[in-house]
C-alpha cells in the first residue's frame, strides 16, 4: 500500500471529482476539502482514525457549524476516503462509524393552487419568457437549470416527450408532455437553446423574477414550483415512486421530503373518518353529550 499525504492527495481528489460533478457540487466540495487540508494538512491518510474524524466534528461544532453543513462534510469526506481506498492509499473509511448530527427539517415552502394561478396569469399578461419558464418547472417537475438548458432537437412533439440532461446527476431524462407544457415547447421549438438568449441570461431572469414577485406578493423561490408539482401530482394519486421517477431524484427519501401534505389532501383523509361515522351513527348515541 503506497503512503500519500492528505494534501496531496486532496487535490487529486477534487481533480477526479471534477469529471463527474457539476461545477455547483464541485465548488461546495472545494471549500469542504480546504477546511479538511487545513485541519489535516501533511498528516499520512492511511493513519488518520476515527478519533481524528469526530475531533473534526468537535472542532466544526467550536467555529458554530451547524448540524446540516457539518453533516455534508462528512459526506464529502466519507467519499474522499472511499476514493482513497480504491486508489490503494488506505484499507478502511474513518468516517464509516462516525454517526451523522440530527437535523431539524424544516417545512417546505408551498404555494397554493391559487397562488401559481395567479403568478401565471401575470406572467402570461406581463412577461412571457417567465410564463414559459414557470409553465414548464409547474407541469414538469425540472429545476431551472435543467429549463434553460432544454435544446430544440430534444423535444419530440409527436411522442409528447422531452429528453433533458440532468445537471445534477448528468444523465439524460425522459420527461412526458402534458397539454401545457406541449403547447409552451412547440411555439420555442428552434435549433439549440430554446430559452437561452446571449450570455446574461441568468441575470435577466432574476431580474423578471424579483420583479413578478413584487407585482404577484408571492414570497417563493423558483424551485417551489418543483415542490408544487410533486405534491400536486401525488395529491392526486400518483405514488410515491413515480413522482420519484418524474423528478429523477436516485433517493426516495428525498422525495418525501417534497411531499408534503396539502390541506386538500389532509381534509380528504379526514373525510374517510366522517363517512365512517354517518354509517354508525346509531352505535355512538349513547356517548355523545
Amino acid at each position: 500500500m503506497s503512503s500519500v499525504a492528505f494534501n496531496d492527495f486532496a487535490r487529486a481528489y477534487l481533480d477526479y471529482c471534477a469529471i463527474y460533478n457539476a461545477p455547483k457540487t464541485l465548488e461546495g466540495k472545494g471549500r469542504y476539502v480546504r477546511r479538511f487540508v487545513y485541519f489535516f494538512g501533511d498528516r499520512d491518510l492511511a493513519g488518520i482514525a476515527r478519533a481524528d474524524v469526530e475531533r473534526y466534528v468537535r472542532s466544526c461544532k467550536a467555529d458554530d457549524a451547524g448540524n446540516p453543513t457539518i453533516n455534508r462534510e462528512l459526506a464529502t469526506l466519507k467519499h474522499l476516503f472511499n476514493y482513497a481506498i480504491l486508489s490503494g492509499y488506505t484499507e478502511c473509511n474513518p468516517v464509516k462509524g462516525v454517526k451523522m448530527l440530527p437535523e431539524a427539517r424544516r417545512p417546505l415552502a408551498l404555494p397554493t393552487t391559487a397562488e401559481v394561478e395567479r403568478w401565471l396569469v401575470w406572467c402570461l399578461q406581463n412577461d412571457l419568457l417567465l410564463y414559459d419558464l414557470s409553465a414548464i418547472a409547474v407541469n414538469t417537475g425540472l429545476r431551472k437549470g435543467d429549463i434553460l438548458k432544454i435544446r430544440g432537437e430534444n423535444v419530440d412533439l409527436e411522442r409528447r416527450v422531452l429528453a433533458v440532461a440532468i445537471s445534477k446527476t448528468r444523465g439524460i431524462q425522459y420527461i412526458p408532455l402534458n397539454d401545457v407544457a406541449l403547447r409552451v415547447l412547440a411555439r420555442r421549438k428552434v435549433p439549440g437553446y430554446i430559452f437561452i438568449n446571449g450570455s446574461n441570461h441568468l441575470k435577466s431572469f432574476k431580474r423578471r423574477f424579483r420583479r413578478a414577485k413584487t407585482a404577484t406578493g408571492l414570497p417563493c423561490r423558483f424551485h417551489d414550483f418543483r415542490h408544487f408539482f410533486a405534491t400536486e401530482i401525488h395529491d392526486r394519486g400518483a405514488s410515491v415512486r413515480t413522482v420519484q421517477t418524474l423528478l429523477g431524484q436516485a433517493d426516495i427519501k428525498t422525495t418525501e421530503i417534497y411531499l408534503e401534505a396539502t390541506d386538500a389532501g389532509r381534509r380528504r383523509a379526514v373525510e374517510l373518518l366522517r363517512w365512517s361515522y354517518a354509517e354508525r351513527r346509531e352505535e355512538y348515541t349513547l356517548f355523545e353529550m
